[in-house]
């Protein structure tokens, strides 16, 4: 067996090692066609590789935003000192990518989640119970094309990126602003019936959904939308139905917005109407939104009217103004409050930016109609000055510095 082994080896030495053509020129030969495979060999994966790259294309983002916020309540509440995430832009993370399908029309998917960066954490509570989801902020698979797209999953309600683009503080402080409380939806202990999101939850984004937003014709655009409660005993339980128009020509922008919701017995129905404009000018670009919703059975009103404006005062520096006043109205309850801002934003790079804001905050004693005396914030009670007042204070200071980074 040793000897068979050895001689197998020595035959393998003599074919692979010393071939009988093993003179310089068969070598050369040898070395010149190895090269040539070679040289093609990478040119076809290069070549695939480009081809995937211009049909395919996922992308990593995400903004880290962080302040320091000095709070002074005009009550007995006394002064708090906090370290909040999200205060220019929420800050999230999130993936999104896309495919080419050939003529014109693409696939493509969003996964977006909040990010708690103060904390660490990632992902709003939410529901009844609370539950935490990674991507809460979008996840959705769509197409695209010139027939405008289609988008399926957990997504913002319409108004958003259409009305919302007019918000007089460019949706800044979003966890204090009336126009995302209030007029987006997002104060669960409000909206949380109403919707496809279950008990508990906000109504500013909406599971189960499909939307469908067109293309644009001489600046108009169309966008409609349908959260499904999927529910047996009806389907009208816990849904949203949605549409906007909005439109766009040089420096003048307007939009639209309608939303109805149903609770989850489909017993009680939530109405929404928004619209905003902006006008952009070279020394100014001035802002304003009213959006108004209504509880069907109650007849419970909130409104919020806000109007602002952004001015370059140097290349890399913008000011911005705004004001709102929130209103609640309609049932035997009334309340009001206003917010003023002011708002320096420092550009230190083109993903990078310092800023620097003050706010003040009014809300005026909730009275209940019914016996003309002050209500208090007791159960049922909606703080208008939600994140700034503390119940027990009627105003409030807020001073904020901090920095935010986009990837």
């Amino acid at each position: 067996m040793a000897q068979f082994h050895q001689e197998k080896r020595r035959r393998y030495t003599l074919q692979h090692c010393h071939p009988a053509s093993s003179g310089p020129e068969h070598t050369e030969n040898q070395e010149t066609a190895l090269m040539k495979k070679t040289i093609l060999a990478m040119a076809a994966l290069a070549a695939c590789m480009s081809t995937a790259s211009a049909q395919t294309s996922v992308t990593i983002y995400g903004i880290v935003d962080a302040g320091v916020t000095h709070v002074t309540n005009d009550g007995t509440t006394g002064d708090r000192t906090t370290v909040e995430a999200g205060q220019m832009q929420v800050s999230r993370w999130g993936f999104k990518g896309t495919e080419d399908l050939g003529g014109g029309l693409k696939a493509r998917f969003t996964l977006e989640g909040t990010l708690l960066n103060d904390t660490g954490a990632a992902g709003v509570n939410s529901g009844t119970p609370p539950t935490t989801s990674l991507f809460d902020r979008e996840a959705t698979v769509g197409l695209t094309g010139a027939f405008g797209s289609i988008d399926i999953g957990r997504q913002n309600i319409l108004g958003i990126g259409s009305v919302g683009l007019a918000d007089p503080m460019g949706l800044a402080f979003a966890a204090t602003s009336p126009n995302v409380l209030f007029g987006a939806m997002n104060f669960g202990a409000v909206y949380g019936t109403f919707g496809a999101n279950g008990a508990g939850n906000s109504a500013l984004r909406q599971t189960n959904s499909i939307k469908y937003v067109s293309p644009t014709f001489a600046g108009f655009g169309v966008g409609l939308m349908r959260a499904f409660g999927e529910q047996g005993e009806g389907i009208q339980r816990s849904s949203y139905q949605g549409a906007s128009l909005f439109y766009n020509a040089g420096p003048f922008g307007a939009a639209g917005a309608y939303a109805r919701m149903k609770n989850n017995l489909d017993s009680d129905l939530l109405t929404s109407y928004g619209v905003g404009a902006k006008y952009s000018m070279p020394a100014a670009v001035i802002k304003g939104t009213y959006i108004r919703n209504e509880v069907d059975s109650t007849n419970r009103t909130i409104a919020v009217l806000g109007v602002g404006v952004d001015v370059p005062v140097a290349p890399a520096l913008t000011l911005t103004g705004a004001v709102y006043h929130t209103k609640r109205y309609g049932d035997r309850l009334n309340e009001d409050s206003q917010q003023y801002h002011l708002i320096a934003r420092y550009a230190l790079s083109k993903r990078t930016t310092f800023y620097t804001a003050y706010s003040r905050a009014n809300t005026s004693n909730v009275v209940d109609l019914a016996s003309g005396t002050a209500a208090g914030f007791g159960a049922g009670i909606i703080n208008l000055a939600q994140g700034i007042v503390t119940p027990g204070s009627d105003s409030a200071n807020r001073a904020t510095a901090g920095i935010m980074h986009m990837f």
